[in-house]
């Protein structure tokens, strides 16, 4: 059964789409059932290979974008330019991803259907969240126990993951300059 898929890049005029390694391993091409999921994955926090989009669903299957620090989904999407890419696919041939349902993955090169391209990410998004499609949860109304459950998932990734990493890691410079305590409880924790 053939069903639409949505892929969100920063690179416009692709026709086929081809897999590529991400931190996974494993090349792939990296699909949303959902346009506004794809769209978070058309600007990066932070450089390849490793992506970051803190975002989950609510009870009623609502996207739930969560601000990790301060200004974070401005500092993210503001003024950044991304494509929005349909594809169609027969959902057999394609692998689901563990953490997110609306995910799936293709080990082979999938041909594009449409592409829309979108001036600025964040006003596109912004206007999805005013017509109910998406909830951002704002970095000042995150109660301590909410932050200290996404700084303590990052902690978790840099304790098993990226010890001894070098320190021009990109992910590392990453964690270092927009969440500086959680680095810092990371130097503490790993002495």
């Amino acid at each position: 059964m053939s069903i639409l898929l949505y892929h969100g890049s920063s690179t416009g005029v692709i026709h086929t789409l081809q897999p590529f390694t991400a931190d996974h391993g494993k090349p792939y091409v990296y699909f949303s059932t959902n346009a506004v999921s794809a769209v978070f994955h058309a600007a990066r926090a932070i450089e390849r290979p490793y992506y970051w989009v803190p975002y989950g669903y609510d009870a009623q299957g609502k996207i739930v974008y969560t601000e990790v620090w301060k200004n974070a989904f401005s500092d993210v999407f503001s003024g950044k330019t991304g494509y929005l890419y349909c594809c169609e696919a027969d959902d057999k041939t394609l692998l689901r991803f563990p953490t997110h349902r609306s995910l799936r993955v293709s080990t082979q090169a999938v041909a594009v259907s449409k592409c829309e391209r979108i001036e600025d990410l964040c006003v596109w998004l912004l206007q999805r969240e005013q017509e109910g499609w998406l909830s951002i949860q704002r970095y000042e109304t995150l109660t301590p126990a909410q932050l200290s459950l996404w700084h303590g998932m990052v902690l978790e990734e840099l304790i098993t993951r990226f010890s001894g990493a070098a320190p021009d890691n990109p992910y590392i410079r990453f964690v270092q300059e927009r969440m500086p305590a959680v680095w810092e409880r990371f130097l503490h924790e790993s002495q």
